[in-house]
């Protein structure tokens, strides 16, 4: 199944939740042909650091596949938990979830957002103590 028309929309719909001034011309293309939406998140509470634009790529097979994240802006150091790697620009691949097990393709783009949020607000807190507090085993158990 590929994100088009009816799963734009869907997808729009669901993450509005979240990004409430989110709009149907915000999701592009990328050169793999995958689409993609870009949103901004800011973080909040005693570990806070800041705003983070965060890219949501949705591969061919969503949503059966996962989304893949990828923080745009601040740079993630490479020494960071829980990274899958870098692109050439230097954008850090997250790793929100554990893609076989956490994933349900009746799962949206919403629910990624709020494993993103987990993400950022744990690697924030490892920013100033070290540590990756994260729940990292079933952290959908957490938030759903």
């Amino acid at each position: 199944m590929s994100l088009r028309g009816n799963l734009v929309d869907r997808e729009l719909e669901k993450l509005k939740k979240m990004f409430p001034d989110l709009h149907k011309k915000d999701f592009l293309q990328l050169e793999n042909k995958n689409k993609c939406v870009q949103v901004s998140f800011l973080t909040t509470g005693k570990y806070a650091c800041g705003h983070f634009d965060v890219l949501i790529e949705f591969p061919y097979n969503y949503p059966v596949g996962s989304p893949l994240v990828w923080i745009q802006k601040p740079r993630i150091p490479k020494n960071a938990p829980h990274v899958y790697g870098w692109d050439k620009e230097g954008h850090a691949s997250i790793c929100y979830l554990r893609p076989k097990k956490d994933w349900h393709m009746n799962y949206s783009s919403y629910e990624t957002a709020l494993m993103v949020e987990i993400w950022l607000k744990t690697y924030c807190k490892w920013t100033r103590t070290s540590v990756w507090d994260w729940p990292e085993a079933g952290v959908l158990d957490h938030i759903f």
